[in-house]
């Protein structure tokens, strides 16, 4: 008898409604901004020890921070819009870092780094330009009139900067290529 009770718990229970009444409760809103916010700063001021070794004194600061920052419901709503931005990214990151492993080998490895993190950091800034743009921040006239300039300027940056940079010597780069080490290559030995 006690395991069809258990069924008819499980019958009706769902994780959409489970997701729902977070989101009723502000779980989402309220309560994972603040252990973010609160997580980041104490992971900072631990890490740094800017105030020293102790901890209390850096949990404090972290969590005054966190429910200070959730006054305004404008935390909460940058918030919602930027992490799932920043989920659509990263899974943009995963893909073509898979795709991208099918040319990758221990010996050009470092080649690739920079792609990567270029690439990551233009995802990382779209997510970001496109956040702010949802708050009308960057909706000012000035943006308007000049935002093909600005483009315009970081395409010209990009092209010209790998002219500025210095070649590297096949010593260096399989220095560099030793740091770097695919799981892949690791298991099929030296």
């Amino acid at each position: 008898m006690m395991i069809s009770g258990v069924g008819m718990f499980m019958q009706f229970f769902s994780l959409y409604d489970l997701y729902a009444q977070w989101e009723t409760s502000g779980v989402f809103d309220f309560l994972l901004p603040i252990l973010l916010i609160f997580s980041i700063i104490f992971g900072i001021l631990t890490t740094t020890k800017v105030l020293g070794d102790n901890r209390g004194i850096s949990f404090v600061i972290a969590a005054t921070a966190a429910l200070m920052a959730m006054r305004l419901q404008i935390v909460s709503d940058f918030f919602a819009l930027l992490l799932p931005g920043l989920g659509i990214g990263i899974a943009v990151i995963v893909v073509v870092l898979v795709m991208a492993g099918l040319f990758m080998s221990n010996g050009n490895i470092s080649d690739w780094m920079p792609t990567f993190f270029w690439g990551g950091l233009v995802i990382g800034l779209i997510v970001v330009i496109v956040t702010l743009n949802s708050f009308a921040w960057l909706g000012s006239v000035w943006w308007q009139q000049n935002w093909v300039s600005i483009v315009w300027i970081v395409v010209i940056i990009a092209v010209i900067a790998p002219f500025f940079t210095e070649r590297k010597k096949p010593e260096e780069i399989g220095q560099r290529n030793a740091l770097y080490k695919l799981p892949v290559d690791a298991l099929r030995g030296p």
